[in-house]
């Protein structure tokens, strides 16, 4: 399947511009309209967008509804809540409804009631939407995604989704799913993914969207930006280390006291462009410290590893200038070895790193 924003039907989107435009509420007189003398029947639900018939909706999307005496309706509910629909775009035979964005969506009856001047009829009919994401790693190094909202229960496939087919760098990577309940879905990060959007499919037709996942701009993810250039002092680094990573390879920093790694772009980056640096460290001793120095070490923010485990780090970029005098560009970045215990020498390991 093909998750893309290109509109294939736009007479039928004109037609939901009207709907979105003109009503909210479905107040009408009914007295006007000949027809409906019966009970309302559903025959179908299609999404509005490419007319597929789906038996799940997700929130603040529009379906076709078609069936029988529509010409009477009066009002539309969806899990027990209201949904506006339009009588200047209803027929006998069809109307439009829009999902509210405050319809329940688990633990509920699923759903669609249509009422008329002559009863009414339900429909089986669930809803769908992902609420938010959350990120972790696996002891074995595997990047997860726990999808949360609902309905899941019927998910059939996530996708990753980067580009656009407008922009001619669409890419679409299948994850592999691990564990799916009505509230959550867990995935593993395909391989190769920067920023992207997931889209869930259900067996029931419906896809909803998540917001954008990953890095705005990257630094470092199994290789190195172009844009940029890496150094050190006191030590060496391997920029294609395989174990312990977080896909294909992360960066080994093996460090002597006080020596650090350093990242240098090719390009000018302007501090007020992103809001967060991010990076996953993993350490391999305890109470192991590491500064993220800027520009130099204009300003650092230390962190502190722990010991076999990646860690990822979203820090703020005015955690570098609490009281202000931020720069217009950054124009290097450091990870200094700072645990200060003796040592003759300390191993570090970094990925995922970018802004965000």
């Amino acid at each position: 399947m093909k998750f893309s924003n290109t509109i294939k039907f736009p007479f039928i989107m004109l037609l939901v511009a009207v709907f979105t435009f003109t009503s909210c509420e479905s107040d009408f007189d009914v007295d006007e309209i000949e027809g409906g003398n019966e009970p309302p029947v559903i025959t179908s639900v299609s999404e509005v967008q490419e007319d597929v018939p789906v038996t799940q909706g997700v929130l603040e999307n529009t379906y076709i509804i078609r069936g029988e005496n529509f010409s009477t309706l009066t009002e539309i509910y969806i899990n027990g809540t209201r949904a506006g629909f339009n009588p200047a775009l209803t027929t006998d035979n069809l109307t439009f409804v829009t999902v509210p964005s405050d319809a329940p969506y688990v633990g509920q009856e699923n759903k669609l009631r249509l009422v008329n001047l002559a009863g009414e009829t339900s429909y089986d009919f669930s809803l769908l939407t992902i609420e938010d994401f959350t990120e972790a790693t696996t002891d074995d190094g595997i990047k997860t995604v726990t999808l949360i909202g609902g309905d899941f229960t019927e998910t059939s496939t996530v996708t990753f989704v980067s580009g656009t087919e407008e922009a001619g760098n669409l890419v679409e990577r299948d994850a592999d799913i691990l564990s799916v309940t009505e509230t959550h879905v867990t995935v593993a990060v395909p391989d190769g993914v920067e920023q992207a959007y997931i889209y869930l499919e259900t067996a029931r037709g419906a896809v909803a969207q998540s917001d954008s996942y990953g890095f705005s701009y990257s630094i470092y993810i199994d290789a190195l930006n172009a844009e940029w250039e890496m150094s050190q002092w006191g030590g060496t680094y391997d920029t294609m280390n395989e174990e312990p990573a977080l896909g294909q390879y992360s960066i080994e920093s093996v460090r002597e006291g006080w020596s650090g790694l350093t990242f240098l772009p090719n390009e000018t980056i302007s501090f007020n462009t992103y809001d967060d640096l991010t990076v996953s460290l993993y350490g391999t001793v305890e109470g192991q410290l590491v500064n993220i120095a800027l520009n130099d070490f204009a300003a650092s923010v230390q962190v502190e590893l722990i010991p076999g485990q990646w860690t990822k780090y979203v820090i703020p970029l005015s955690d570098w200038y609490p009281t202000g005098g931020a720069p217009a560009t950054i124009t290097r970045i450091d990870f200094q070895e700072a645990t200060n215990t003796g040592a003759a020498q300390y191993i570090f390991f970094v990925d995922d790193f970018g802004f965000l």
